[in-house]
């Protein structure tokens, strides 16, 4: 039996979406991070991975101008979820870090994340496992080129206006 290319593509995104829903339940995660934008969940995520960064590093990380970067972690610090130290030798050199509260935070969703992952890696044989990982690489170069086609197409759309000035 053949795999029919011709899905009816809303159909299946309903149906996944009705059948994961739950996933999406704030009662089934931590409530403590639905107050966060991206933005500031990716800055804490390089920040618990890396433990110090500088902006530069946080900004090309969550891929934002320098003044966006700023604004995120002014307000994590204001949540108290990041700290800036500076230098002793070089006081202009400024590192971000986490709070205490905020590596508490990673480590609670951490053991979480953990535990639902390995309950599906221990219901999955090598074989679905194998499988999974390949379908997860290709979604994701499709959708790597998918952005990068789309943003070249948006450039080359865009086209500048002579205007005379008398």
């Amino acid at each position: 039996m053949g795999i029919n290319k011709k899905i009816d593509l809303n159909s299946f995104l309903f149906y996944f979406m009705d059948e994961f829903k739950f996933m999406f339940y704030p009662e089934k995660w931590s409530e403590d991070f639905l107050d966060y934008s991206k933005n500031e969940m990716l800055a804490l995520l390089y920040l618990y991975r890396y433990k110090r960064a500088n902006m530069t590093q946080i900004c090309e990380y969550i891929n934002t101008p320098l003044n966006t970067g700023t604004g995120v972690i002014n307000r994590l610090k204001n949540k108290n979820m990041v700290e800036r130290i500076r230098s002793n030798e070089d006081r202009r050199i400024v590192k971000i870090t986490l709070t205490q509260k905020a590596y508490n935070h990673f480590e609670n969703e951490i053991k979480l994340w953990e535990f639902y992952l390995n309950k599906l890696y221990l219901s999955l044989t090598e074989d679905e496992i194998a499988t999974a990982l390949s379908i997860f690489l290709k979604v994701k170069a499709v959708l790597t080129q998918a952005k990068k086609t789309d943003s070249s197409k948006c450039i080359k759309e865009i086209k500048v206006k002579k205007i005379t000035i008398e």
